[in-house]
């Protein structure tokens, strides 16, 4: 029977005395990107935190490909599951390929030297995410969206078979937001990968995602297919706002339209 990639069970989390994730449920499908949503402050993030190992002394089950979350080595972690934050910005002014040749750290041996295998996977890394030609640039000199490109092939030469993307286009421009999506999720079809993102956008997160999860002061309101829940009363429920929900002429997919 195959494994999920990711099962979350009854997983609480707190800063201080104040409790941020309540008894979070959810399932990562083989192949399956699933989208969360909610409001600022709801616990998307610090959920994510959880399931990449950067949040720690959580209470529940984290199950990754089968294994325990806190069985796990932060090496071994890296080789499973590759993160794509909001944004990246390295201490140091460093050239686009070797920000995306750190994605192979998790798999280095001996001295920490990399191989032509590796350089082969660097290169095709950056040629899927579209950055091979400027792979000589600083990468402060790159626009939003290329850094964000550069960051994705980055995760892409890490190798993992999970894909955790946090609001992963947030402060890019439609058209760029756009684009970046799309090479991420083209990848996670065409790799065969599985993939958690979270989005700030409703109609972005509907367009990319196979299941959507709705997340608010720190419990799952629902989760399931666009048609399922996106629905007027989730979306007042979740972000206290009026909304329609239309089709979609292009994709057949909801439209989220709100007024006041």
């Amino acid at each position: 029977m195959m494994v999920d990639p990711i099962q979350v069970r009854d997983l609480h989390f707190s800063y201080g005395k104040e409790e941020v994730l309540s008894g979070i449920d959810l399932e990562l499908k083989h192949g399956e990107v699933l989208g969360i949503l909610g409001p600022n402050g709801s616990g998307k993030s610090t959920l994510m935190g959880v399931i990449c190992g950067i949040r720690k002394n959580w209470n529940g089950l984290v199950k990754i490909t089968g294994e325990d979350l806190h069985g796990l080595s932060t090496k071994k972690l890296a080789r499973i599951v590759s993160y794509i934050p909001q944004s990246f910005e390295p201490s140091f002014d460093l050239k686009v390929e070797t920000i995306v040749s750190f994605g192979r750290n998790p798999h280095l041996k001996g001295l920490g030297n990399l191989t032509n295998e590796d350089y082969m996977i660097i290169d095709e890394s950056m040629r899927l995410t579209e950055v091979y030609g400027f792979k000589d640039r600083p990468f402060s000199t790159l626009s939003g969206g290329e850094k964000q490109r550069a960051i994705i092939a980055k995760a892409l030469a890490q190798e993992g078979k999970i894909l955790l993307m946090d609001e992963f286009t947030t402060h890019l421009d439609p058209g760029h937001a756009r684009r970046v999506g799309k090479i991420a999720t083209d990848l996670v079809r065409a790799k065969g990968l599985s993939a958690i993102a979270i989005f700030h956008d409703i109609n972005q997160a509907v367009e990319i995602s196979d299941t959507l999860l709705f997340i608010n002061n720190g419990r799952v309101i629902t989760s399931g297919k666009a048609w399922d829940v996106v629905t007027p009363e989730i979306i007042r429920q979740v972000y206290g706002l009026k909304s329609k929900i239309i089709q979609n002429p292009v994709s057949g997919l909801p439209l989220v339209v709100f007024y006041d």
